[in-house]
């Protein structure tokens, strides 16, 4: 969870370093949610992302081995009505 209304590949540097790095985020709502999702793109490529109200999905591969794969980064609202 990052409680991010933005997002850039400036911000994603400061994290992730100066290595060859991808990102896919989905905003935040007010104070609650926002999903950030870094991967090394010398080993991984993403070739499409998608988000609904509570998870971001990366689909992509391993670049050495081409094994696909999808991967889904959930935030999980602490408001029990909410998480129906």
């Amino acid at each position: 969870e990052t409680k991010l209304q933005s997002c850039d590949a400036f911000l994603c540097s400061s994290l992730w370093g100066n290595s060859s790095h991808g990102f896919s985020y989905r905003p935040s709502v007010g104070a609650s949610g926002g999903l950030l999702t870094l991967w090394d793109s010398s080993e991984v490529e993403v070739w499409s992302s998608e988000s609904n109200d509570h998870v971001l999905w990366c689909h992509g591969r391993f670049i050495k081995s081409g094994d696909e794969f999808s991967v889904a980064n959930v935030y999980a609202p602490c408001d029990y009505g909410a998480k129906q």
